[in-house]
């Protein structure tokens, strides 16, 4: 019976509890074990409420604790953006830090670049270069690198742009896009706009922002427009002209014609590149004292800057503004002045008649080695090393000023203080982690990453003297391949990659303070500037379209037939009719073109 009895009262309870749910929309409370009552045969159902208390004021049961939420993944990125203080004008108010490494996913980046001196890659490949292998673990990203010869780059990147086969990373692919103008390279998807991911590189905006206050040129520089950016172009740390003449100051002393530093003008130097020729040549061994290569000039603003032009002979690539009229090196009467001075000096054989053979980029020994040069272009960082190669235990190069017309005149073109080198980068726009990419390159211009790109590791291309003084090694100073090509291997190299290059790389060495002494010697300190070409010149897509049509027959045309004014294979009374000529290939609508984009500058800029 008692069985039975406890069996009804069982049922009896679950019915009021599932009642106790049944859409009233009160909260159940759960009875406590402690309120059972001794005598169940008597106790009224669970279900009624005590009697002083209402519905509404039932205690709430309590919520049985929400699970707790897995934690979020760490980011295995640790980037700049939204980490830094900017100005009123939106750019860095300092140089960014950036945490080592800042990927931990080894990510890996394709990279397309160039070498000038391949057969000096140490054995492993350019992956193995202690300073790039250093630089992987430093930062946590990894490179594949496309190592292109030089000599091919043009072709090879244009079989990669018509295949859409692209690396992630491109340097100094800008130069060699010839498909239309930057902006439509990243309107049809090849080139990123990194102005959309300008927060991953502070270190860099930072840069520009303070050169942009002293150099009026340094935006227009960066900027294609407002609000695009295709290419990022290599800083240099300090100002300092890469390139000068410099005169055999022993052979000066012999003819008693006073100091390298003293030779200003193109007269002056004339009649010391005369008496050279005259008292130094022998039987056997011609003197041509004056140096060009093939290109004519090779460091723009240092041969014919008195006459306020270029004489580049390979292409029309360099333009001047002269009272807001566009003109082209290469078209003017200053350019037939100098080409009429040069091909003077040629037929005087002051010139050597191998100068077409001397070319860019590649080490030219036997005038300055055998004593049959007197006047030679080099960057001070060669100088000491010029002076030990040379036949007579004599030979003494002494620096010579930027040559012009007259004395105090003031030269309006082609040397502007140089904030940027010849390197640059785009990035693809297909690249999968855009804002790591550009980290990665924004950390070289970081003061770490300027450091360790610049000089790498310690005991390879320097070490410190007994004073405790960074110093160039032993290896770098008397490598095989000379000191500029060895440090563009185990550091930066400014010819072709992006980067910060500190200047004073090359002259970390006994007689570094010697090479130095070149630098005020090759700046012009009461530079004008009047004819320099603004970098914020633009042309749109049409019109870049349209002068890339025409200068594919007009620049063949140019470099076949300017060098021979030189020479003296086309006389200069020729001079007009070869102009004509130019014209012919469509020379005055790239003028127009050009003069357009300019007076648009000019009208944004006012």
């Amino acid at each position: 019976m008692k069985r039975r009895m406890a069996l009804i009262l069982s049922i009896l309870l679950i019915l009021a509890l599932f009642a106790g749910c049944g859409g009233t929309g009160t909260t159940p409370t759960a009875v406590p074990a402690t309120q059972a009552p001794a005598d169940q045969s008597t106790q009224a159902p669970a279900t009624a409420a005590p009697a002083t208390a209402k519905p509404t004021d039932a205690p709430q049961a309590t919520a049985a604790p929400e699970p707790t939420p897995e934690p979020e993944p760490e980011s295995p990125y640790k980037l700049a953006a939204g980490k830094y203080a900017v100005n009123e004008a939106g750019f860095p108010t300092e140089k960014y830090v950036y945490d080592q490494p800042f990927c931990t996913d080894d990510t890996v980046f394709t990279e397309w670049t160039t070498c000038y001196t391949p057969q000096y890659i140490p054995e492993g490949g350019w992956a193995e270069v202690p300073t790039w292998k250093g630089l992987a673990e430093m930062t946590g990203v990894h490179i594949e690198y496309d190592l292109v010869d030089s000599a091919n780059r043009s072709q090879n990147f244009s079989v990669r742009l018509a295949s859409d086969e692209l690396d992630d990373i491109l340097m100094q692919a800008s130069s060699f896009y010839k498909a239309g103008s930057l902006k439509s390279a990243v309107e049809d998807g090849y080139f990123a706009n990194l102005y959309d991911y300008r927060e991953y590189m502070p270190c860099y905006m930072y840069e520009i922002y303070n050169r942009s206050q002293n150099n009026r040129d340094v935006m227009g520089r960066v900027f294609y427009d407002r609000t695009t950016i295709v290419s990022l172009t290599g800083l240099q740390y300090y100002y300092t002209p890469a390139m000068g003449y410099f005169l055999r100051q022993d052979w000066l002393d012999r003819l008693g014609m006073g100091k390298a530093e003293d030779v200003q003008t193109y007269d002056e130097l004339h009649e010391v590149l005369t008496a050279m020729k005259s008292n130094f040549s022998e039987p056997g061994k011609e003197v041509y004292p004056y140096f060009i290569n093939s290109n004519v000039e090779s460091y723009q603003g240092a041969t014919t800057c008195g006459y306020n032009t270029t004489v580049y002979t390979t292409s029309m690539n360099f333009r001047r503004v002269v009272n807001d009229k566009v003109e082209f090196c290469g078209t003017t009467e200053d350019d037939r002045a100098a080409m009429n001075m040069l091909s003077t000096w040629y037929a005087e054989g002051l010139i050597s008649p191998q100068f077409h053979t001397f070319v860019s980029g590649e080490d030219y020994e036997s005038g300055s080695h055998n004593d049959t040069l007197g006047c030679n272009l080099m960057p001070p960082n060669t100088w000491v090393e010029a002076e030990r190669a040379g036949l007579d235990p004599n030979t003494d190069w002494e620096p010579m000023p930027r040559t012009k017309l007259y004395r105090g005149q003031i030269l309006q073109y082609a040397n502007p203080r140089k904030d940027f080198h010849y390197g640059s980068v785009c990035l693809n726009a297909k690249c999968e982690n855009l804002p790591l990419a550009l980290s990665w390159l924004d950390f070289w211009i970081s003061d770490a990453g300027f450091e360790w790109t610049n000089w790498g590791p310690e005991g390879l291309l320097w070490e410190y003297n007994d004073q405790g003084e960074k110093r160039l090694s032993d290896f770098a100073i008397h490598n095989e391949a000379g000191l500029a090509w060895i440090t563009a291997i185990y550091g930066c190299n400014p010819l072709g990659e992006f980067c910060m290059l500190d200047n004073l790389r090359s002259y970390y060495y006994d007689d570094g303070a010697r090479a130095m002494t070149a630098f005020p010697v090759f700046t012009v300190s009461d530079y004008g500037g009047e004819y320099d070409w603004p970098s914020g010149v633009k042309l749109t897509d049409e019109e870049s379209d349209e002068t890339v049509s025409i200068f594919a027959d007009l620049n063949t045309y140019f470099e076949e037939h300017y060098v021979l004014f030189v020479d003296g294979s086309v006389p200069m009374s020729d001079w007009d009719a070869f102009q004509e000529s130019l014209r012919s290939f469509g020379f005055d609508r790239v003028e127009e073109i050009y003069q357009d984009a300019y007076d648009r500058y000019k009208a944004e800029e006012l």
